[in-house]
């Protein structure tokens, strides 16, 4: 069942912020529909770390090595990943610099490194504002950690299984053999 906040946020991200157009449904990635055989790539502007006003200066897909990557637009160009189980991978970008999901959403709210006035000639992310306000950027990241998936998660078990075999009775719960 999905809260009215995150169906909110859903109707957010593919469509007044934008999200949808880098990250598509239905895997929130770059991977591009309908084969999901080639990804997406982007240039953001990304900074050092959500309070840096310079530009991150690694230069991305651009400085790989591989011939078809080394025109001039793909300076600072880096895939795009899912947004699936976000809210358990920061720190977030390519050199992990912000933090938290609301730092993410700040700097695209306020178009990129563009938007903050850095040098970024290809920069595909618009640099105008988005115009999101706190309610909209609070149900965009709701509905972002609501991607995520925890049917695999580790937990510390309430029990073990009962062996006759010597030796196997002494085992801590939860580990350290």
């Amino acid at each position: 069942m999905l809260t009215a906040e995150v169906k909110k946020g859903f109707n957010l991200f593919m469509g007044k912020a934008n999200c949808g157009t880098c990250h598509f449904a239905p895997n929130f990635s770059g991977l591009v529909p309908p084969l999901f055989d080639e990804s997406e790539s982007e240039v953001l502007g990304v900074r050092i770390n959500a309070d840096s006003l310079i530009l991150d200066d690694d230069l991305g897909r651009y400085a790989s090595g591989i011939p078809s990557y080394e025109a001039e637009f793909y300076k600072h160009s880096f895939k795009t990943l899912s947004v699936r189980n976000v809210k358990f991978s920061a720190p977030y970008f390519h050199n992990g610099g912000f933090t938290s999901l609301r730092e993410v959403m700040d700097f695209y709210n306020n178009g990129g490194g563009a938007g903050r006035g850095l040098d970024v000639p290809y920069q595909t992310l618009s640099a105008d504002s988005l115009n999101l306000n706190e309610d909209e950027i609070n149900a965009i990241i709701s509905f972002m950690e609501a991607l995520s998936d925890t049917s695999n998660t580790q937990r510390k078990p309430v029990s073990l299984p009962e062996w006759e075999q010597e030796g196997l009775e002494t085992r801590v719960l939860g580990g350290l053999y």
